[in-house]
């Protein structure tokens, strides 16, 4: 299953929203870094209810949306 996330670093509070069809809207109050990816693989995991094993990244797509596929 592929799932898109939009993500907006730098925000003033967490804040994570579904707009279905599995796409997401993620708020974080940090910069991106390397490890960007992993902080929102456990936080897609914890939303969807699957294992962070099982998440992968897959890259971004060309509206510089973040892409995972759930195994």
């Amino acid at each position: 299953m592929k799932v898109v996330v939009k993500v907006k670093f730098n925000t003033s509070k967490e804040y994570f929203e579904n707009f279905g069809g599995n796409k997401y809207l993620l708020y974080l109050p940090f910069e991106q870094d390397d490890d960007s990816a992993n902080v929102i693989i456990h936080m897609l995991s914890r939303k969807i209810g699957a294992s962070p094993g099982k998440i992968e990244y897959a890259g971004q797509d060309m509206n510089k949306d973040w892409v995972f596929e759930v195994l």
